[in-house]
């Protein structure tokens, strides 16, 4: 377990140690949830993001495209 401090402005740093086992890098994408007295931190597959976002522009322009 890693201890981290929160900042004036609600900021943490989260330990190089799991940065570096989860790669998580600069204009890595997170996402925040709760779980009872926790603050859970998920990483986002970027890709994912990216498909999501292009998919539901395709749906708002009636334009189907087949995934798989």
């Amino acid at each position: 377990m890693e201890i981290t401090k929160i900042s004036s402005k609600g900021q943490i740093v989260i330990p190089l140690k799991i940065r570096n086992q989860l790669k998580i890098d600069e204009g890595s994408i997170l996402a925040v949830d709760t779980a009872k007295d926790m603050v859970v931190l998920k990483k986002i597959d970027v890709d994912l993001v990216r498909q999501f976002e292009e998919g539901l522009a395709d749906l708002k322009a009636r334009r189907l495209r087949r995934v798989a």
